[in-house]
Parts: structure tokens; C-alpha cells; sequence
């Protein structure tokens, strides 16, 4: 009997996590997670739902604000060239947290100032999990952690004494076994929209001298049904800023400009009807709806009829909130369990690239969709 590749793959990450040696046995069994056994996982992940042949490679420990290994990204290359990446973490509800699959796609820590990005290339760095949405870097030998923005944020991070707990319990990512990522997985739909204009954060930091996740997200989908002046961006940012009734929530400075920016804060029901005014003017009704909790398959719906959203949600780890433009979906499900996974297709406003989130609600104290309509 002749065997397909991804079986073949799929029983050699199989293999080499029975076989590690540091298998815990229990009711609930851990499998300890090499570096190895990461980039196998990555390339069965890949190869289940990359629409082109890509090679999984470079992985990068993840740990969380304790030091303790929690994961791994691991990055997707073809022809050589960075096509992507996957996180795993072991503290969220699926075991894959996040992925993004596009040509000269860079890893969360390479995206977002050019400090972390400096670091990132350093040997002996790990990935720091700021958050559910967000990654930094940390040199655990140094002592040293900073955020997206590059700045230094105060750390439990340093490889020695002060880090209670077995060594393995922090220089080792255990997962559970049940939770590996297995051979099989079928996309069942998928759709993505084209056609937005997506100034990164630093471009409109640059630019305005302010930045709100929410106006970002607004531009981004206002910028769908009417055509824009991506020159007019100062004018268009202010006028969806005022038009939403974006607060002014202080100055911040941007490690990655080096500027003083306006930190702007949106009320969740605020950007519909900002939305449908801004098109408006420029002569295109759009209808728009705003809903508490919304289902995926809500906006799975909004993008078949053509159309784009806005997720936005508080996190329970630390409050923190984020606005989203949602430009489309996958739904996929494992062939051997029949586990269903439901993913959202995301432009977060930081980077020009878009990210695939499992449609992962329980990480939100408050979660809500803004849906447009035209």
C-alpha cells in the first residue's frame, strides 16, 4: 500500500513526540515540543492549507511574561524567499494561535520597529508574548524585553535563580498531546476581499501624528466602497476621527518614528455610522450595523455578499483593546477527529500584512462586528 506525503509527514511528527524522552504521563499527557518537532508541525500545517509549496524553517521560541516556553512561530519560506509564518502557544484554545501566509511576509517579531527587529536577529533571543494580539522579544541571557514598539518593558525574564519552578518547567514547551497539530485538516471555504487602502501605524504616525486602531480600521473599509487620496491621508484620518468621535487618550512616543504621537480611543458602536456618514459625502450609501458578540458565521455572511467588517474586542489579560478590518474567513476541519476550525482573515492597522485568527472568543472580556453593507 502506497502512502500520500502528508500521511507520511503526519506519523513522523507522530513518532518523534511519542519518542521524546521527556513524556509526562498523566491524565491530560504532555508531549514536549523541540524545536524539531515544531518545524514538522509547522510543515504539515502548511502543507494542509498553503495555496503554494512553502518550507517550514527558522523557529523561534515563544515565552510568556513569566519566562515561561509557552510556543514557537515558525517561519514559511518558498524559493528561499519568507512567505509567512505560524505561532503556536500552548496557553491558547488551539494550539495554532495565528498565521499568515504571503510573499515577504515577516515574523511578528520582525514587523514592528526596527529595534525588536534588531534584536529578533541576535542569537540566543526568544519571542515574548506582550499579549493574545501581540509579540516583542527578549534576550533572556541580558536580561532584556521589549515591546512592539521597541520599547523596554520591566521583566521576570532572566535565565537563572529568580525563576521559580523546575528548569523544564521554563527552558521546555509542553503541549498537550491531544492538542499537537494533526495531519488532515481541510479547507472547507475560504474567501478574502481585495481592494483597501492600508497605511501601516507607522505611516500614520508619520503622517498625522496620531493613531486610534479604530480610524485605522475605518479607513481601511471606508476606503473599499469610495475611491481615496492616499496623499489626503492627514485629511481623511481627522475626518473619520472626529466623524466617530475618537477621544483623545494622551501622548505617547513611538519608539519606532521617534515621534510624540495623539493616542486616540473609540467607542465600539461609533464607527458604523462614521462608516455610512464618510461614504456618504462622497456619494455612496452604504448601510452599517453594529452588534454585541457576534458570531463568526456573521461575518463569514458579510463577506460572501462582498462586503467588509470590523472585529474589535478587550482582552481579559489586561484590558487592552483592539478594532480590526475583517476582509475575510476560513473554515477548515480535521479529517480524522472531524474538530471544526473557524478563522477570520484580519488587517490589524500595524503592518500592511493580513494575519488568519481562530475566531477565538474566550480570550475577550467584550467582543463586538461592525458590519457595512454596499
Amino acid at each position: 500500500m502506497r502512502y500520500s506525503r502528508k500521511v507520511i509527514v503526519g506519523f513522523i511528527v507522530l513518532l518523534a513526540a511519542l519518542m521524546s524522552p521527556r513524556l509526562v504521563f498523566g491524565d491530560d499527557d504532555l508531549v514536549r515540543v523541540t524545536p524539531q518537532i515544531a518545524v514538522e508541525q509547522a510543515q504539515a500545517f502548511f502543507d494542509d492549507v498553503s495555496d503554494e509549496p512553502v518550507t517550514a524553517c527558522d523557529p523561534v521560541k515563544m515565552v510568556n511574561s513569566d519566562g515561561e516556553s509557552i510556543g514557537y512561530i515558525v517561519r514559511a519560506k518558498r524559493d528561499d524567499v519568507n512567505y509567512g509564518y505560524v505561532v503556536f502557544d500552548s496557553e491558547r484554545s488551539w494550539w495554532i494561535s495565528e498565521y499568515c501566509l504571503a510573499p515577504n511576509a515577516l515574523l511578528p517579531i520582525e514587523r514592528a520597529s526596527e529595534e525588536i527587529a534588531l534584536l529578533a536577529s541576535s542569537d540566543n533571543v526568544v519571542a515574548l508574548k506582550i499579549d493574545e494580539l501581540t509579540v516583542g522579544v527578549a534576550d533572556l541571557d541580558k536580561n532584556i524585553a521589549l515591546d512592539v514598539s521597541g520599547k523596554k518593558v520591566p521583566s521576570k525574564l532572566s535565565s537563572g535563580g529568580n525563576r521559580g519552578g523546575s528548569p523544564e518547567q521554563f527552558d521546555d514547551v509542553f503541549v498537550s498531546a491531544k492538542d499537537l497539530y494533526k495531519q488532515g485538516y481541510v479547507v472547507d471555504a475560504s474567501k478574502t476581499i481585495s481592494g483597501m487602502i492600508t497605511p501601516t501605524q507607522t505611516e500614520v504616525i508619520k503622517e498625522t501624528k496620531t493613531y486610534a486602531c479604530a480610524v485605522s480600521a475605518m479607513l481601511a473599509v471606508g476606503s473599499h466602497y469610495v475611491t481615496l487620496n492616499r496623499l489626503k491621508l492627514p485629511d481623511l484620518y481627522s475626518e473619520l476621527w472626529k466623524l466617530s468621535g475618537t477621544s483623545d487618550k494622551g501622548t505617547k512616543y513611538d519608539q519606532a518614528t521617534g515621534l510624540y504621537f495623539t493616542q486616540g480611543g473609540t467607542l465600539p458602536d461609533r464607527p458604523a455610522p462614521a462608516i455610512k456618514e464618510f461614504c456618504a459625502r462622497r456619494g455612496k450609501e452604504l448601510e452599517t450595523s453594529f452588534v454585541w458578540y457576534p458570531s463568526w458565521d456573521s461575518f463569514r455572511m458579510n463577506t460572501d455578499s462582498g462586503n467588509l467588517s470590523i472585529f474589535s474586542g478587550r482582552l481579559r489579560s489586561n484590558g487592552s483593546g483592539h478594532a480590526m478590518a475583517v476582509v475575510g474567513y476560513v473554515a477548515m476541519h480535521n479529517t480524522y477527529s472531524n474538530a471544526k476550525k473557524y478563522l477570520l482573515v484580519v488587517w490589524n492597522g500595524w503592518t500592511n500584512q493580513l494575519q488568519f485568527l481562530p475566531y477565538d472568543v474566550s480570550i475577550y472580556n467584550a467582543h463586538d462586528g461592525t458590519y457595512c453593507k454596499g
